[in-house]
């Protein structure tokens, strides 16, 4: 009886210690960088319930058990923490999925007739499209509505620029906007053109047409947004900065994850509303297992590639325009006042010279000096160079999009001159004042893809159209300067470093395998890099074939 009680108890502590010891999956045989200086380097993870619970060589793997199907040898193949975009349109890229893609056209005519095929399956009274770039055409003025009338004189037609801060739009569409020649916007432009409207819109002019706009039914923006985010995993994205949403939204997509249709994470920046302000009051920083609002996006000026940038002085190409503010001083300083009551981040998207010194200044009436506010400036595209000290001495973050720098680098020069482009994308510059920056694509006006953001900041270069020479090449970054830019710093940028940015014990299971190593490819073999497997909260979202 006693050996019986022996052996029963025995048992049981075995059946015990095994049960404690079993982990989801156990992923070995890899060169892991973990970007996390105390274990640099490791070939062993240990997954359970989302989180790292073990890293290290393979003598840990004996500590655990798991399902022969979980274990996954990696074959040496190279593990870096999941990709974090931190400035993106997640959201707003959802919805361009919905409407005609107008990116890489070469004229407006092929704007025009790219319109005619989506529209055989369009049954909508509008017809919706994004990504025109004047600056792609032989001819870079900017289009009139013309051909737009002629051809879809019965639909209304809403065409927005790539970077979405200025809009053409047919004769239908501005009248059902209530838009006419005596319609007035402060921060925004409708054009005319010997006292008719030509159909193009700058800045909160194009607000005053997306107010009216048909919104996607809630079936329709799920659907979307499943295939975004399977779009984001495959290129090796798991945490996403959307930068913009009402608050309204926001609860939408939180009621997506808690049913289990979404699993990419997101930090998300609010847009200035009063029941976004009053959320923020109420309930704090909320952060769930998919979700973090910590944050609000202002908007200071418009964009470069329209003329909207707000300049210090006139633009090269165009004396008589130096850009434009989209809202007042007062308007700035009442919700920095605002939101600095609060434990929020301000996240404010600065591209012109005189918009970046505004808000600096704005900024530093608030931040007293030395802080861990994380204040956030999207973009920072062009600084006076008596203006970087701002960012040291109030420890303001610059949030910079490489692949901005490469997009607009053939141009840029015609709209700044030549003495202006020494503080422009100066991402070297910008990343000693506060020795972080956090890196993103603001897609969709660039491609999701995070591997070109690394491309650019370390080679300078379109890596699809390398005809250009490397831009400004001195404001580079290295390698491994990029590689945190996309992990640790985009991280700590947003309030996530406890949980993302890095691979070690106690953080969350996200993380990609590459066929490369991104650390000591050359520039002429980095067009073979792939993303392999995405595992996002321990699972595995994406595998190449």
């Amino acid at each position: 009886m006693f050996r019986l009680l022996f052996f029963s108890t025995g048992l049981l502590f075995f059946i015990s210690c095994q049960h404690q010891n079993k982990v989801d999956s156990i992923y070995f045989n890899a060169q892991i960088i973990t970007m996390n200086d105390s274990l640099p380097s490791a070939s062993v993870l240990v997954i359970k319930d989302g989180k790292i619970i073990d890293i290290g060589e393979s003598e840990i793997i004996k500590r655990y058990i798991c399902d022969e199907n979980d274990q996954i040898n990696l074959n040496q193949q190279i593990v870096y923490p999941g990709f974090i975009d931190a400035h993106c349109h997640f959201y707003g890229y959802a919805k361009t999925l919905l409407n005609c893609n107008l990116t890489e056209t070469k004229s407006w005519e092929e704007v025009v007739e790219k319109l005619k095929i989506f529209n055989i399956n369009n049954k909508s009274i509008w017809l919706f499209g994004r990504g025109w770039d004047q600056n792609d055409w032989n001819d870079k003025t900017f289009p009139n509505n013309e051909l737009l009338n002629k051809t879809f004189p019965n639909q209304a037609v809403f065409l927005q620029r790539i970077d979405g801060h200025a809009a053409i739009c047919n004769n239908k569409a501005l009248e059902l906007a209530g838009i006419s020649t005596e319609t007035v916007c402060p921060g925004g432009q409708i054009f005319k053109e010997n006292g008719v409207l030509t159909g193009l819109l700058l800045d909160n002019a194009v607000e005053l047409v997306k107010k009216v706009v048909p919104l996607p039914n809630q079936e329709e923006m799920t659907k979307t947004l499943k295939i975004a985010e399977k779009n984001c995993f495959q290129v090796g994205l798991t945490t996403l900065a959307d930068a913009g949403l009402d608050i309204e939204t926001v609860l939408f997509l939180d009621s997506l994850y808690k049913k289990n249709e979404l699993n990419i994470y997101q930090y998300i920046m609010l847009n200035p509303t009063q029941n976004g302000l009053n959320y923020a009051q109420k309930n704090g920083v909320y952060e769930s297992e998919f979700l973090k609002i910590c944050s609000f996006k202002l908007y200071a000026d418009g964009a470069l590639g329209s003329r909207g940038a707000k300049l210090k002085t006139p633009y090269c190409d165009e004396k008589q325009n130096s850009g434009l503010l989209l809202n007042s001083i007062e308007y700035f300083n009442q919700w920095c006042s605002d939101i600095s009551k609060t434990d929020y981040q301000v996240n404010t998207h600065c591209i012109g010279d005189s918009a970046n010194r505004l808000l600096l200044e704005i900024y530093a009436k608030y931040l007293k000096g030395k802080n861990d506010r994380r204040w956030r400036i999207e973009h920072a595209q062009i600084i006076d160079e008596k203006d970087f000290e701002w960012f040291k001495n109030y420890n303001i973050i610059p949030s910079v999009q490489p692949t901005h720098a490469t997009s607009d680098g053939p141009w840029v020069e015609h709209r700044l001159c030549n003495h202006r482009l020494k503080g422009a994308y100066a991402y070297k510059t910008l990343l000693s004042q506060n020795y972080y920056l956090p890196l993103g694509t603001d897609f969709p006006v660039e491609d999701i893809n995070p591997l070109n953001t690394f491309y650019s900041a370390v080679f300078r270069q379109n890596i699809n159209d390398l005809s250009n020479p490397s831009f400004l090449i001195d404001e580079r970054l290295s390698p491994w300067e990029a590689l945190q830019g996309m992990t640790t710093w985009a991280a700590k940028s947003c309030r996530l470093e406890h949980r993302k940015g890095q691979l070690a014990k106690n953080m969350d299971a996200d993380f990609i395998v590459l066929n490369k190593n991104l650390l000591t490819l050359n520039q002429e073999d980095f067009k073979k890099v792939k993303v392999i497997k995405t595992i996002r909260n321990g699972k595995l979202v994406y595998a190449l074939n």
